[in-house]
């Protein structure tokens, strides 16, 4: 088997895992001890990243992973971008329509490998862990409401899923948090953001997101998304639901670029 194949049958597993443990949940649970050891026999968790089991409970990063992931460092208030200064320039000539951005961690290393396995390989199982990681790195305003940036309809279908809405899913449920569906529309296709520079990003993604057909007025909202890396995308669906009426909107991220 190819190292993709290994991958899709550990995320089957997990697929298989994730059903058994609902099914044993809350009451359940408590009176059941010996099916839980059991079903990590048989299903262990395994590292998003590396692929190796990983103790339960402790996913989705096995302990040597988890270790070379790096903390965001300080920078920009607005926008993220590590640094030494509280606002960096390109926030400061022109501010973004979001208040701010959280991100769980620095893209690179395993945090980089389990994203490449949630968007590029096929894993959609990956982000019920990443969601559940993130969840505790983060902190969402209260009774904000968790809106995904929405995939290219051509890159969902030809992926099967969208990675983001997937997470924010995940994300929300963890944190007792809410997704607000049909709140904002990718309405152009548009080439994807790698390897652009921060104008070639800013003119990609110009125009294409629509507010949907869910009210947002007076809301707080939370754009969530894989990766920030000039917010070019996050400013572009910002900006539509600020038009919306959106009270604030602010920006969660599983990682964050430099």
């Amino acid at each position: 088997m190819t190292s993709l194949q290994v991958a899709i049958a550990c995320d089957a597993l997990a697929h298989t895992a994730a059903r058994h443990r609902r099914a044993l949940s809350g009451a359940a649970r408590r009176v059941a001890p010996v099916g839980e050891a059991l079903l990590d026999l048989l299903y262990p968790p395994r590292c998003a990243a590396c692929g190796e089991p990983s103790p339960s409970g402790q996913e989705p990063f096995c302990a040597t992973c988890a270790g070379a992931i790096d903390p965001v460092p300080s920078g920009c208030d607005r926008c993220g971008l590590p640094g030494p200064d509280r606002r960096c320039g390109h926030c400061h000539a022109a501010p973004p329509a979001f208040a701010g951005v959280q991100a769980g961690g620095l893209y690179g290393g395993p945090l980089a490998d389990a994203i490449q396995a949630l968007k590029y390989g096929g894993r959609p199982a990956v982000a019920r862990p990443l969601g559940r990681w993130l969840a505790a790195r983060v902190a969402l305003p209260q009774g904000a409401l968790l809106v995904p940036i929405p995939l290219a309809r051509r890159r969902r279908i030809a992926r099967g899923y969208d990675q983001a809405a997937l997470l924010a899913g995940h994300l929300a449920r963890a944190a007792g948090g809410r997704r607000l569906a049909g709140a904002l529309r990718r309405v152009r296709e548009t080439p994807p953001q790698v390897g652009r520079t921060r104008a070639e990003r800013a003119r990609n993604v110009a125009g294409a997101f629509a507010a949907g057909p869910r009210p947002v007025a007076g809301l707080d909202l939370v754009l969530v998304d894989d990766v920030v890396t000039t917010a070019a995308t996050a400013d572009a669906a910002a900006a539509v639901l600020r038009a919306a009426g959106a009270r604030s909107v602010t920006v969660v991220a599983v990682a964050r670029a430099e």
